[in-house]
């Protein structure tokens, strides 16, 4: 059944930057990274609150995977290596679903369902005790932790309460099917600001500066927030809540052409508008609002540094891998130019000495960015760990950094187990994303 997960695949966007930057991503700085920043992960425990099946009962595993993205390889492959050891599942596609074939599968077949988040979300509810079901089949594990914003959006499950600043997911400990990588870390951006500060002491070798950051609760908040930090000078980025590869991201300065008040009200109308053209509703709250760092530029574009973090289950570590640099339009290059996030990009490897001496770093300052990264999620995993009571399941995340023309970096951003651009690493490291994933798969579900 695994061409099933190529014809899957074959409906993504191709991304050909992708393979051009694999191939001149350096294998011996990308070693050095991996080999010198593991630190230990303990492997995942089942918990009381988990779900235990009969033998009887076969297991189903839900893949998800933004529709027509590039990423869709990457999660195929990924599954692909999952199947290669576990051939007691079968495959079911999107195809498959509209024909009911989970419907129509037996309870005892193991089943990976592996489509787009658009196709799963009508078909998905939560039993009453607690698991979450597809076309009324209960669901062991799902492979991202994104659903779970699916799941708030769509009045599933409980949305941050109002005023509380949280580290994990609502009430994650009373939802018994598991989730890879299960830390709401990934999906709210306010709590990774608060995460960066708790942890400053993690990136003192990498002469960190830390963005502010605020939770805007609903439009008024929002533009009060704005408006205390325009008349402070800052500039304002803004993030909706749960919510991936950049979607709705925008930049507003203290100044411009409209009156700040508008502009805000204007970010926050495209928004809405963004949200509900990539996953059906346009609810963006909480919305994450962070004053903005100026970026260092390599050919007039800002650059964003990706680096991964995957778990080493022969080892039982976690371990870095350098990814990509993304080069963007500054998105304040002109007075009057739009200040909402651009698709236009490039990227370059991030292990390239060529490259890493344009950004006037070495590779031991790599080797750092990597341990940090390290760091900052393993605080996340046992932070979870810790207030849920649950060990559940880590395979990959990224951190996302910038680097000021004055040599400071700043964490901006981490990524969970739907983070993109995997095969930008070197290749001969590709595979260790679907080795991660496959290990916490298997424990989920053993």
């Amino acid at each position: 059944m695994r061409e099933a997960l190529f014809r899957a695949a074959q409906h993504g966007k191709w991304a050909a930057q992708e393979e051009s930057v694999a191939q001149r991503q350096s294998e011996r700085i990308t070693r050095q990274v991996y080999e010198r920043s593991g630190l230990p992960l303990a492997p995942p425990t089942r918990t009381a609150g988990s779900a235990t099946r009969g033998p009887a009962s076969g297991r189903t595993v839900l893949w998800p995977y933004p529709r027509g993205s590039s990423d869709i390889i990457d999660r195929a492959n990924c599954a692909d290596l999952f199947l290669r050891t576990s051939p007691e599942f079968r495959v079911v596609t999107e195809y498959g679903c509209d024909r009911d074939a989970l419907a129509k599968a037996d309870p005892a077949e193991n089943i990976l369902l592996f489509c787009p988040y658009e196709a799963v979300l009508p078909r998905l509810s939560v039993t009453p005790d607690n698991l979450l079901a597809v076309d009324g089949r209960p669901v062991d594990a799902v492979a991202s932790e994104l659903i779970v914003g699916f799941l708030m959006r769509a009045g599933l499950w409980p949305k941050p309460t109002r005023g509380v600043s949280f580290t994990h997911i609502p009430a994650i400990d009373r939802l018994r099917t598991r989730l890879v990588n299960g830390t709401g870390i990934a999906l709210f951006k306010a709590a990774q600001m608060a995460h960066f500060e708790r942890h400053r002491d993690d990136l003192s070798d990498l002469n960190a500066t830390l963005p502010d950051g605020r939770i805007g609760w609903d439009r008024a908040e929002v533009l009060a927030a704005s408006e205390e930090w325009f008349a402070r000078g800052h500039t304002v980025v803004y993030r909706p809540f749960a919510s991936s590869r950049g979607t709705a991201v925008s930049f507003l300065r203290p100044d411009g052409r409209l009156p700040r008040r508008r502009a805000v009200e204007e970010v926050l109308d495209a928004m809405e508008a963004a949200m509900a053209g990539s996953y059906g509703q346009a609810d963006p709250y909480p919305v994450t609002l962070s004053t903005f760092v100026g970026p260092r530029k390599l050919d007039g574009l800002a650059c964003e540094l990706r680096m991964f973090v995957v778990a080493d289950p022969s080892t039982a570590t976690m371990r870095a891998i350098p990814g990509v640099v993304c080069l963007t339009r500054a998105p304040f290059d002109e007075p009057d130019e739009p200040t909402r996030q651009t698709e236009d990009h490039r990227d370059l490897p991030l292990s390239d000495p060529d490259v890493l001496a344009a950004l006037g770093i070495g590779s031991g300052e790599l080797e750092l960015l990597g341990l940090a990264a390290v760091r900052l999620w393993s605080a996340a995993v046992t932070a979870e760990r810790a207030a849920t009571g649950m060990a559940l399941p880590f395979a990959f995340g990224s951190v996302d950094f910038l680097l000021t023309e004055d040599g400071r970096v700043a964490p901006i951003e981490m990524n969970g187990a739907n983070v993109a651009a995997q095969a930008c690493v070197h290749p001969l490291f590709l595979d260790s994303f679907g080795v991660a994933m496959r290990t916490a798969l298997q424990d989920a579900v053993r």
